[in-house]
């Protein structure tokens, strides 16, 4: 799928894939290998902006992805292929710093009182929560935004 699929169908909270189609090279080609590590990984998808996000209209669209530490920014266009490997859980709890609808993903955490316990371990003006829901999930499964 290309980045406008995941702009489009990927809910926040999304273990997103991406991959530029190349083979990984063997572990002693240390230079080589950290150049594919650049162009193929893993990462939560912690925030969407463009056509789709009411709050970034007129922006070229993206979307950010948090791998290990590194925060990583896809624009529509490139050549990378994504899958969504994982969607979060029924349950599950968003938490960002603002309610803006462009706002960024601070935590997912398990549940509501793992939430409160995040938020509160951290010295934040304001939280913004938000609990992943059944009638969220049933949407993607019944628009067929199932995991690709």
């Amino acid at each position: 799928m290309n980045a406008d699929l995941i702009i489009s169908l990927a809910p926040i909270g999304s273990v997103v894939e991406w991959s530029d189609g190349t083979s990984r090279p063997p572990e002693h080609h240390v230079a080589t290998l950290y150049h594919w590590k650049r162009n193929n990984g893993v990462g939560l998808l912690v925030r969407k902006c463009g056509d789709t996000v009411q709050s970034c209209l007129g922006a070229a669209p993206f979307f950010m992805l948090r791998c290990e530490d590194d925060l990583r920014t896809f624009s529509v266009g490139l050549t990378y292929r994504f899958r969504i490997a994982s969607r979060p859980k029924i349950g599950s709890v968003r938490i960002f710093g603002s309610c803006h609808p462009g706002a960024a993903l601070l935590h997912l955490a398990g549940n509501l009182d793992a939430a409160a316990a995040w938020v509160k371990g951290r010295d934040l003006a304001i939280a913004f929560v938000e609990e992943v829901s059944a009638d969220e999930v049933a949407a993607d499964h019944v628009e067929g935004r199932t995991a690709a």
